[in-house]
């Protein structure tokens, strides 16, 4: 034993004496600073929004896929639903006028229009958001209340934002391309002792492939944080918004001839307008308060005012109508978190416990005015006749709002090759909209076992449980009971390589108590049940130094109504928006060149197949699309050029705008940018 240990104290003590050189050598050689994105390989090593807290992705019994800065930058990825096509099981959905809103299909349910921001519950309905400003995004699959509270089951998407580096470093970029568009951005970074401070900006402005469609978009988001001694930092953030769509409308009725329509077809009108204002504040303060025990706390303030005016495709092709529509809507949410951080060693195992209190409100106020029987819109499409009168005014703001508050625990143990989550957490919320009113209490918990078969590979098991409050009167009398949501899943995780990860995941989630209105007025029951089965597969990261890809499959085995009550529901119709198998690719090749810096060719598909356009039984189907996109992109030095061509076959892609209308996505686009690093 004893000869066996010298290598060893060998090998430890030459390692010692080697980092002590260099520190040493650091000590009196000039800082070097480094500019230029860092590559990765579209591989994170850890994540946050699944547990809280920092732990390996390897290491988690859960389903967790990032969207990070690399695939954002060679995807040219500005809005959120093109995440869509780099994460598997996930299809958008669009929110009227076709606006760049977190709106997404995850595993077969809506996430509601839920999100996150840095860990901040956001609910914000056809929020536009600009990712000029973001870091990464984070999606983790099924339900996610025992750590954000009410939500749907399909997952939680939280999008990190850019926050400041210790270095100083500055980016600028300018894109063009189809349709007249043009973007710019900036990141500057600067440090100042103890002070980090960072400016990210953007502009763009574009014509449409859609008639009359036209857009402005303005973006500025400053952030600073303060080093307090060695153990202590505050963090202030900010980000204003401001979108303004000419032309802007709800899409193509719900027929089928729509899909025979020219890509440029529109039920719009000239003076159809939205604008869109959205401002949030976020502050942070962290502090090592020994080596075990870690505190944060954390603020969150976001508001958004919306007014638009606008038309709607009212019956069929062959008997078009218009329905004028116009709203004002304001939106604010307030967070407060209180965290503690717990790490200890207890025995053989590893312990990091998560212990918080959470106090979430949210406020969504709409004032909405529509006639269908309007003169001065009827015409065909891209084709209007007649001016506008008759316009009625708007409505008075109807309020809907929750206000909650929540005690969670979050652990996480490490017991040789075992991982362990568990975690529960108590909610007390009231909702209300308008004169309605409601309390509930809810408990929710998740359980997760992960074992390391080998350093290369693991297999996991969770279960996790949502709830979502109904709000309404109840048929009958009484009170409606909430949204329950349980999934059953089962995965692998497996290093095919070193930076090269490969998981696939078998699940099973339930919805209960969904609500359905009964009498046609807005009188409830709560006594419809859905199930969504299937099976995803994702590989990311470095096939080698030269070859970097991401690939995701999905297949839904069900995605239906399983019970109900109700006559105009089938059991057993599709789940709308739900795609029975769907997979994308994206890969990046370097290629030799004779010219100095690096030279790289990206290819890419997407497909995704038959989806209802509603919940009716008799719902429209939009048709299965296979869509190819490819890039070339060239660097020298802190300079880069990229060439992106997307949709290059022209592929016929039509999404559901709530089951009520359709919105036909862009045909071939290219896009040039030049991007300096400095």
């Amino acid at each position: 034993m004893k000869h066996r240990l010298r290598p060893l104290c060998v090998a430890i003590f030459a390692a010692v004496f080697q980092q002590n050189a260099v520190a040493q050598a650091e000590a009196v050689l000039a800082p070097v600073i480094v500019t230029g994105d860092r590559e990765e390989g579209y591989l994170k090593s850890t994540q946050t929004s699944a547990t809280r807290m920092e732990w390996p992705t390897k290491e988690t019994p859960l389903t967790i896929q990032i969207v990070d800065d690399e695939i954002i930058r060679d995807k040219l990825i500005t809005k959120p639903s093109q995440l869509a096509d780099v994460v598997a099981g996930v299809q958008q959905i669009v929110g009227y006028g076709n606006t760049p809103s977190q709106y997404y299909v995850i595993r077969g349910f809506s996430n509601a229009a839920v999100n996150y921001r840095d860990g901040f519950r956001s609910y914000e309905v056809y929020t536009p958001r600009d990712f000029a400003n973001v870091d990464r995004v984070e999606f983790v699959k099924g339900p996610s209340s025992v750590l954000y509270g009410n939500a749907q089951p399909a997952g939680a998407v939280n999008t990190i934002s850019k926050t400041p580096l210790n270095v100083d470093q500055n980016a600028a970029s300018a894109t063009a391309g189809s349709w007249s568009s043009f973007r710019t951005t900036g990141d500057f970074n600067k440090v100042l002792g103890d002070v980090q401070v960072r400016l990210n900006v953007a502009a763009d402005q574009a014509n449409s492939y859609v008639d009359y469609e036209k857009s402005n978009n303005y973006l500025v988001a400053p952030s600073i944080k303060l080093k307090l001694g060695n153990n202590s930092e505050v963090l202030y953030a900010f980000e204003y918004l401001k979108t303004r769509i000419d032309g802007f409308s709800n899409g193509l009725p719900m027929d089928s001839s729509s899909f025979n329509l020219s890509s440029n077809a529109t039920s719009s009108r000239p003076w159809a307008q939205l604008n869109n204002e959205n401002a949030t504040h976020r502050i942070e303060f962290k502090t090592l308060i020994n080596e075990a025990l870690t505190f944060r706390q954390g603020l969150y303030y976001s508001e958004t005012k919306r007014d638009y005016r606008g038309v709607s495709p009212d019956g069929t092709i062959g008997s078009l109508a218009l329905q004028y529509n116009a709203g004002e809507e304001s939106q604010n949410n307030k967070v407060s978190q209180t965290e503690l951080i717990w790490t200890s060693a207890l025995g053989p195992a590893l312990n990091k416990l998560l212990a918080g209190y959470e106090y979430a409100y949210s406020n969504f106020a709409y004032a909405f005015y529509s006639n269908a029987f309007i003169s001065g819109l009827a015409g065909s499409f891209s084709a209007p006749t007649g001016t506008l009168s008759g316009i009625g005014t708007l409505g008075s703001a109807t309020p809907n709002k929750s206000n909650a508050n929540a005690v969670y625990l979050n652990d996480l143990i490490a017991l040789g090759s075992w991982r362990f989550n568990l975690g529960i957490r108590r909610d007390d919320i009231t909702t209300s909209s308008g004169t309605t009113s409601k309390n509930e209490e809810a408990i929710t918990g998740r359980f997760g076992v992960l074992y390391l078969l080998s350093p290369q590979s693991s297999v996991y098991y969770n279960a996790g449980q949502s709830f979502v409050p109904n709000l309404g009167t109840r048929y009958g009398g009484g009170v409606l009971d909430p949204e329950r949501g349980l999934q059953h899943e089962l995965g692998v995780k497996h290093s095919l390589k070193q930076g090269l990860e490969l998981t696939a995941a078998l699940f099973d989630i339930k919805k209960r108590n969904v609500k359905r209105d009964v009498t046609g007025s807005y009188e409830y029951l709560t006594d419809t049940e859905q199930q969504t089965q299937g099976a995803e597969f994702t590989l990311a990261g470095q096939i080698n130094p030269g070859l970097k890809i991401i690939a995701n499959a999905s297949f839904m085995g069900r995605a239906r109504v399983t019970s109900s009550s109700d006559s105009s529901v089938t059991v057993g119709t599709r789940l709308y928006g739900v795609a029975n198998e769907s997979f994308n690719l994206w890969g990046v090749q370097d290629v030799s060149s004779s010219r100095p810096g690096k030279v790289s060719v990206g290819v890419g598909a997407v497909h995704v197949g038959t989806r209802k356009a509603s919940l009716s039984s008799s719902a429209l189907d939009m048709p299965s699309y296979t869509r190819y996109d490819a890039g070339v992109f060239y660097r020298s030095g802190v300079v880069r050029y990229a060439l992106n061509l997307q949709n290059l076959n022209n592929a016929k892609i039509f999404d559901s705008a709530e089951g009520a209308y359709l919105q036909r996505q862009a045909p071939l686009s290219v896009s040039l940018t030049a991007g300096i690093t400095f």
